[in-house]
């Protein structure tokens, strides 16, 4: 058995994967599409709206279009705006690359970064840029000659067939990689090819001030004045072909960059959008959506508070581990404040609600007629059986997981019993499979132990030991409850302090040779070794390994009936006359989306407008983190210094505007434009009254953020002092005024 090493600091939760279902009609500017599906779309409507451009400039298989200048860059999106390989994406996708290129002399994270020349570009650790190259349904290939019974032969069957296809067209030499998504509940396949290139660098990057101005208080809120942005580029070896970093490495050349509006735009103009956004839940099933509102998100959001409680007080006395952890506070913060938002954003729009009676329309159709209800009637017992009886051990099962990654020992020694016992069977010592794996575990345990953080551990582990007191009657840990169960209160409180301390300070375990010897070890070498925390994962392994088999029989079920139940909602939407476009749930895939810029209503008795101005970040100003405006912004403000950047009145910069293009995380970075395909802005985040929208689309009140394009120039022109960079740029509707500055 494997285990992914999960650093603390990030704590992840393993929970079961639900898939969509079915395909329901889209509403407003609702729908990420594929782009080889977007000539499905009203084309009259759209251009009526205010397109201008054909759908083959968008996306066009057969020779270049937007679709190859917008790229996969970290964990969101970016585009490329120059024939020199620059490109735009956030300054919080840019900032893990900013974080790991700091120390206690150069803090870029917060001050940000300026390379005067390409020489001077700062490389980003870590990151590369993927650029879709083909974009294929192969379903018929996958699933040709694929059984339809659901099991464990069929799976592999898949798998292999799958490996097959991704084989046959990646072409490593050249840096191509392929990936065979299943969409729709496997009633779709499609390849992805990308070309990958792993030379990436920082050209400018703004303040942490300017960059993530607002900080979490105005994180998914609006009104935002935040210059989310950085410019980075793509390099690769001298006779083009991806390379690591080299200082011989030359400007990638892109098939197509994006040229850049300095035009402005007007409430109700149409945009679109091109990225890469994660994931949406969209088509789940009422119990689904019940169980994530109700039990998986709540419980996230508990250990999400408790992981940035423990991460603060680990840096409040340490500058450098502070400005270290700051990326992974960010991180879960964002997550968090999503996570709250989306369970608030369900329950107001009663999504439960909603797709309950979609299921009793359903099912009505389906009693209508007896063929219908012989082949698709069992679907929905099926499916709520199988919920009831994830529900009854959920809290536990919840738990477990992340007993075992609150402590990165508990972690390791939980690999290395699994690798012990893999190594004792017949054939195992003379398997490189083998040899392969255990050298991995190794190197992820070493690792670990290199970037370890006690105090946060030991307040992580605490916390999970005393939830574990509440768990119900029934899911109680044995394992806990044998160390605490006779304790109450302060007894117990301190009794799981010192058990927390006793696993995360040994002593014999704290270096990377000393753990990575535990991989050498037997079964009954490991159990001889009395440490705490190789006892206390070998005592709640056999509970985890009855969670993953509870989970691999829920998705077995799914697994057969989902499919079935895609099916029979398109043929009653298809019977009934309201077929629409379909797309399928985001997964981190190229897509498509279209709205208008528009505010919205929050609340009774108010109105927000779609844009914000310079005059609002000077308006918001304290002094302090994290609404501390550079002294230098606030001087241009009182000059009125805004070269060609300012509102048509020239009283003020735009800053960020509205959308109600449909988005969710992972199109971070991605440009929003026009109908004449120049970029007007870049996506940088959601409102929150549209939280919940990976459950469902709110056309009312759900929102895109965007940085409009001519603060980004504004700031690197007249605040950072790089206007050299507006040299590479296509620029239009651009004054004289504009190119003399650049």
């Amino acid at each position: 058995m494997t285990v992914r090493f999960v650093r603390p600091a990030a704590l992840m939760l393993i929970s079961v994967l639900f898939l969509s279902f079915s395909q329901l009609p889209a509403l407003g500017d609702e729908g990420m599409f594929l782009p080889d599906t977007i000539t499905q779309l009203p084309i009259k409507k759209l251009n009526q709206r205010g397109l201008k451009i054909p759908f083959t400039d968008i996306y066009n298989p057969n020779g270049v279009s937007i679709k190859d200048a917008v790229v996969i860059v970290g964990g969101g999106t970016g585009e490329f705006v120059s024939p020199e390989g620059l490109l735009l994406t956030n300054h919080h996708v840019a900032f893990d690359a900013l974080v790991n290129a700091s120390d206690q002399t150069k803090d870029y994270a917060t001050k940000g970064y300026i390379a005067r020349n390409r020489a001077e570009e700062l490389p980003a650790t870590g990151y590369t840029v993927s650029i879709t190259q083909e974009i294929k349904n192969v379903t018929s290939e996958v699933l040709n000659g694929i059984t339809d019974t659901p099991g464990p032969e069929r799976t592999a069957a898949l798998q292999a067939k799958i490996r097959a296809v991704q084989g046959a067209a990646a072409r490593p030499a050249d840096g191509i990689t392929a990936q065979v998504a299943q969409l729709n509940e496997g009633l779709t396949y499609y390849l992805f090819t990308y070309l990958v290139l792993r030379d990436v660098r920082i050209a400018y990057a703004p303040p942490k001030a300017i960059g993530f101005f607002g900080g979490d208080p105005d994180n998914f809120e609006w009104p935002r004045h935040c210059g989310d942005f950085t410019f980075m580029r793509a390099y690769v070896s001298p006779d083009g072909k991806p390379a690591t970093y080299a200082t011989t490495n030359v400007p990638f050349k892109p098939k197509k960059f994006l040229p850049l509006s300095m035009g402005g735009i007007k409430d109700g103009e149409f945009m679109m959008v091109m990225g890469y956004p994660g994931s949406t839940r969209r088509y789940r099933e009422s119990y689904s959506v019940a169980y994530n509102q109700d039990v998986a998100i709540p419980f996230a959001v508990d250990i999400f508070r408790k992981q940035i409680e423990a991460l603060e007080n680990a840096g409040k006395n340490d500058s450098a581990l502070r400005m270290k952890l700051q990326s992974n506070i960010f991180d879960i913060a964002n997550t968090l404040k999503n996570e709250e938002g989306s369970i608030l954003a369900m329950r107001r729009a009663d999504i439960v609600g909603q797709k309950r009676i979609q299921e009793a329309v359903f099912t009505r159709w389906l009693e209508s007629d007896p063929a219908r209800k012989s082949k698709y009637g069992e679907i929905l017992p099926s499916l709520s059986r199988a919920y009831q009886e994830l529900n009854a051990t959920a809290a536990r099962d919840l738990l477990v997981p992340q007993l075992l990654q609150a402590s990165d020992l508990l972690s390791i020694a939980f690999s290395a019993q699994g690798i012990a016992v893999a190594k004792e069977r017949p054939g195992a010592g003379s398997d490189p499979a083998m040899a392969a794996a255990i050298a991995r575990a190794r190197d992820r345990a070493i690792a670990a132990v290199a970037d370890r953080n006690l105090s946060v551990e030991r307040e992580l582990l605490t916390y999970v030991l005393a939830k574990a007191a509440e768990l119900p009657a029934g899911q109680k840990i044995e394992a806990i409850e044998k160390r605490f169960g006779s304790l109450q209160g302060d007894a117990r409180r301190r009794a799981e302090e010192d058990f927390a301390r006793s696993i995360v300070d040994s002593k014999k375990f704290s270096t990377a040779e000393t753990v990575g010897g535990l991989f050498d070890l037997s079964s009954a070498q490991l159990r001889e070794l009395r440490e705490p925390f190789v006892d206390f994962s070998g005592e709640l392994a056999p509970l985890l390994a009855q969670q993953q088999t509870r989970a691999q029989a829920f998705n077995a079920i799914v697994g057969r009936w989902r499919p079935l139940m895609m099916q029979g909602m398109s043929e009653m939407r298809a019977a009934t006359g309201s077929a629409t476009v379909p797309y399928p749930d985001a997964n981190r895939t190229l897509r498509f989306t279209y709205g208008e810029v528009k505010g919205y209503v929050p609340h009774d008795a108010a109105i927000y407008l779609p844009f914000t101005t310079l005059t609002g970040v000077v308006e918001k100003d304290t002094g302090r983190e994290p609404f501390d405006v550079p002294e230098k912004l606030k001087q241009l403000f009182r000059t009125r210094d805004f070269g060609p950047y300012a509102t048509a009145d020239g009283a003020t910069v735009p800053v960020d505007f509205l959308s109600t293009t449909d988005i969710i995380g992972g199109n971070s970075g991605s440009p929003i434009m026009n109908g004449r395909g120049e970029q007007v802005g870049i996506i940088f985040d959601g409102n929150y009254e549209g939280l919940g929208n990976d459950f469902f689309y709110n056309d009312a009140k759900g929102r895109a953020i965007a940085v409009d394009i001519r603060y980004v120039l504004f700031l690197t022109d007249k605040f950072g002092g790089a206007g050299y960079i507006l040299k590479e740029l296509d620029i239009r509707n651009a004054t004289a005024t504009l190119r003399r500055a650049a």
